[in-house]
């Protein structure tokens, strides 16, 4: 089974906060959400935060943004009628039937594009809409937990991603490559 991480690895971009940005020009009110949005996205990307840390905030900011959007599913849509492109073509031409996306974005972005891609398997982080709290993040070594609840007999031919966040994924699998931009080069474990 070949593996792949989404954001910023298969989709051009950090997918949840491009879908914050696309919520934000219908809702300006969410614009008070900006400060904090953009000082953990920072900690996340110097891999200076917690899985604690992202649950503790996300919850706080999904919890008042549930509250003031409206049909998530109408959102959901009508942001992958817009960004769909941001797919890489890398994925495109390597896609293959039995692949799994495993991903920290929430699947209540990864479910439309998956079906528009015709990707059948995905693993993301869950979110209780009703409640807006955060029921299982997939993020760093939790990957990996998730992965094997899932898919306890399956073994990763090949894991790609863009972060070292997800060494514990590139571990397990018997190939790992780092996804820079559009250049794919084979992890050598250092």
């Amino acid at each position: 089974m070949t593996v792949y991480d989404f954001d910023n690895t298969i989709y051009r971009g950090e997918s949840s906060i491009d879908f914050f940005r696309f919520c934000l020009r219908r809702k300006p009110s969410l614009v008070r959400f900006l400060p904090i949005v953009f000082w953990k996205l920072l900690r996340y990307k110097q891999c200076r935060t917690t899985a604690d840390e992202i649950i503790h905030w996300g919850e706080h900011v999904l919890r008042a943004f549930l509250s003031e959007v409206g049909d998530v599913d109408e959102l959901v849509n009508a942001f992958w009628d817009s960004h769909e492109d941001r797919i890489k073509p890398f994925y495109r031409l390597q896609q293959k039937p039995d692949d799994l996306i495993l991903s920290g974005s929430p699947e209540l972005l990864l479910c439309e594009i998956c079906r528009r891609l015709g990707v059948h398997r995905y693993l993301g982080t869950r979110i209780d809409l009703d409640t807006g709290t955060v029921k299982s993040l997939c993020f760093a070594e939790n990957k990996v937990r998730i992965f094997r609840d899932a898919y306890p007999n399956e073994s990763v031919d090949a894991f790609y991603s863009d972060s070292l966040h997800d060494l514990p994924m590139m571990r397990l699998a018997d190939r790992a490559y780092l996804v820079h931009g559009s250049r794919i080069e084979l992890w050598n474990g250092s």
